[in-house]
């Protein structure tokens, strides 16, 4: 049978308990008993001692002070003379026939008890000498024992239950959090709905740590689930325009067999959109790449100056057909090692964006140039600017800024920006208002 988190740590912690009552125990029992069998050596010798002090000869006459007790505090005191005879006091009768040892306590054992036996010579007189011993009983510290054992067994077993009991509730308001946690996770995964949070609020538990962490991850995940889904309805609406209008030219074709003009209208016009299809399926691929992580350059020595005059070049037509001047501020002998075809569609897509979003007699401006380590490609315009609205999302994949200009595009060219300087250990960054135009700025290090 598997144990809950919270039954485990309140085993373990009345298990805890019990251990340490119990070595409590056995470190006052043994403590008890050194210090019961220390005390009682101490006083034996003391009494004896103190006995030897008081007895004194005169003209060999033994003569004992009143202070000296037969029976003190537990403590036997006899005397004898040197005979063996007993002259005062008194002394069990197990102990009495024990041969003297001077200066030694030993243990006597009878047939009831035991006893400590600690015996002396007293020299009165250079003639004059007396034995004095003490006997005390061996303090039976099993029975001492026996007494305590019932009272540490319940004790143990009241502190076992009062752990047990108190530990559950302590544990139990501990994993509140958790079970709210348990609760809540279990009703997103029933409605599947990644909206709702788990919500602890404030709070430095570990607990409340967790939470947090599970509300942040649920926020990504709902954000990504939101992107997939917005991605694939806006692929799907642009893949549809080329193919419906595919379809409706070959219909049109077809009704037109024997008319060459209308034919080669149609088939250009075919081409065009198999053309955008393969554009944008081609970009398709590289953000998939690029999301699974597979998307690596070929690095080569480029020359950015050429291959950003050749795209400038290229771009002409286009921006001729929009009225718009490019001017180029390119510096000469600009070297990067980079992925030339990556490069090239970055310059591409900046420029077309320069261009699609101008007005008619603007400008579009392609600067190249070396900052320290970087190569730096900048593309400003002064056209119809972006707001700030706009700004925030302009790297998002298919949004638009100016969705009611047909610019042909799909709202990639950006996101494909972003995706191709980030391979190259680079970055992009925009400036822009609304009314005045754009800069963005493309900064890759000239060695990786």
């Amino acid at each position: 049978m598997t144990l809950s988190i919270k039954k485990k740590i309140v085993l373990w912690y009345t298990l805890w308990i019990v251990l340490l009552v119990s070595l409590v125990i056995i470190f006052f029992f043994s403590g008890s008993s050194y210090l019961m069998e220390r005390r009682s050596r101490s006083l034996l010798t003391e009494k004896v001692h103190d006995a030897a002090d008081e007895i004194e000869s005169d003209d060999g006459v033994i003569e004992i002070d009143d202070d000296v007790k037969a029976f003190d505090e537990g403590v036997y005191i006899a005397v004898y003379d040197e005979s063996g005879t007993l002259i005062y006091g008194r002394s069990p009768s197990s102990v009495s026939l024990h041969p003297f040892t001077e200066g030694r306590i030993e243990t006597v054992d009878s047939d009831y008890s035991s006893w400590y036996v600690y015996d002396v010579v007293s020299w009165l007189s250079e003639d004059t000498a007396v034995h004095i011993r003490g006997a005390m009983r061996v303090q039976d510290m099993s029975i001492f024992y026996s007494s305590l054992e019932t009272y540490a067994f319940l004790l143990a077993l009241f502190l076992a239950i009062l752990s047990s009991f108190g530990g559950y509730i302590i544990v139990s308001r501990s994993f509140r959090p958790a079970d709210d946690v348990i609760r809540t996770a279990g009703e997103i995964a029933e409605s599947k709905d990644l909206s709702k949070r788990i919500g602890l609020g404030d709070g430095n538990g570990e607990i409340h740590q967790m939470a947090a962490a599970f509300d942040k991850m649920l926020l990504r995940l709902e954000e990504a689930f939101e992107k997939e889904r917005q991605f694939s309805n806006d692929a799907s609406h642009e893949l549809r325009t080329p193919i419906s209008v595919i379809l409706a030219e070959c219909g049109y074709a077809r009704t037109h067999m024997d008319d060459c003009e209308k034919m080669r209208e149609s088939i250009n016009a075919i081409e065009n959109q198999a053309t955008r299809m393969s554009r944008l399926v081609s970009m398709l691929l590289s953000i998939a790449r690029s999301d699974k992580g597979t998307l690596q350059p070929k690095l080569s020595d480029v020359d950015i100056s050429e291959l950003a005059q050749i795209v400038l070049e290229t771009m002409e037509e286009k921006a001729d057909e929009k009225g718009v001047k490019l001017v180029s501020e390119i510096s000469e002998g600009i070297h990067a090692e980079a992925d030339q075809d990556m490069m090239m569609a970055v310059i591409i897509n900046l420029l077309a964006n320069a261009i699609n979003y101008n007005r008619e007699g603007g400008m579009a401006v392609l600067d190249v140039h070396e900052s320290g380590n970087d190569v730096m490609i900048n593309v400003r315009d002064n056209g119809i600017g972006i707001s700030e609205n706009d700004i925030r999302r302009i790297w998002d994949r298919f949004f638009q800024a100016d969705s009611s200009r047909n610019t042909g595009g799909a709202g990639l060219g950006l996101p494909i920006v972003q995706i191709l300087v980030n391979a190259h250990g680079g970055s992009v960054s925009v400036e822009s208002q609304e009314g005045e135009g754009s800069i963005f700025s493309v900064r890759i290090p000239k060695k990786r």
